[in-house]
């Protein structure tokens, strides 16, 4: 029994996160069905993402395209339905969990996506410093991929400076024309020199 008590403080947290991932199941079953009959996501979880992407990447930062500006929701909604069937309930129940989640770990009581601006961002970032894994691995999951949303958008990679290329591994020959394929240098072990 004594054994019991001592482990009552790590009991709690478990049990509320338990009780939360069987909400969310719950509510990810029920909210399952799609916005639009293209749309892999529902509306409630285009709302989540939607709140998630503007706390990840605000439209005062230092990059001045929002999340939403820059297409997230609509690239999640793309990335969800080539997800393969099986695993797409996990993902709508990462969302599901970021939704809940300020109900058992605060700041305030409410929704995720009821917050406002300043307490998104407070949740996401004590996710990412939590000392319970679940939330650490859930919000890296989440930025993971909202962070491949935000940088495939052509305003973003712009504003960073970053050229697109198809072809990024080929080499680029000073006075080879645009079509014409590139000559492989053979390796060598020793910089500048070649074989």
């Amino acid at each position: 029994m004594s054994e019991l008590v001592a482990h009552l403080p790590v009991i709690g947290p478990v049990v509320a996160l338990v009780a939360l991932a069987l909400a969310a199941t719950f509510l990810a079953r029920r909210a399952s069905a799609p916005a639009a009959p293209s749309s892999a996501l529902s509306v409630k979880e285009r709302a989540i993402v939607a709140a998630c992407a503007d706390a990840l990447f605000p439209a005062g930062g230092p990059i001045p395209v929002s999340g939403t500006e820059a297409g997230l929701v609509e690239y999640m909604d793309r990335y969800v339905a080539r997800t393969p069937r099986p695993l797409r309930p996990y993902m709508r129940l990462l969302f599901h969990f970021v939704e809940l989640s300020p109900w058992v770990f605060g700041p305030r009581r409410a929704r995720f996506t009821r917050l406002p601006q300043a307490d998104r961002i407070a949740v996401l970032a004590s996710m990412a410093q939590s000392c319970i894994y679940l939330r650490r691995v859930t919000f890296l999951s989440l930025r993971t991929m909202l962070s491949m949303g935000y940088l495939a958008n052509e305003k973003v990679a712009g504003a960073i400076g970053v050229a697109c290329c198809a072809t990024p591994f080929e080499r680029r020959a000073a006075g080879r024309s645009a079509g014409e394929p590139a000559a492989a240098a053979p390796p060598s072990l020793v910089p500048g020199v070649t074989a």
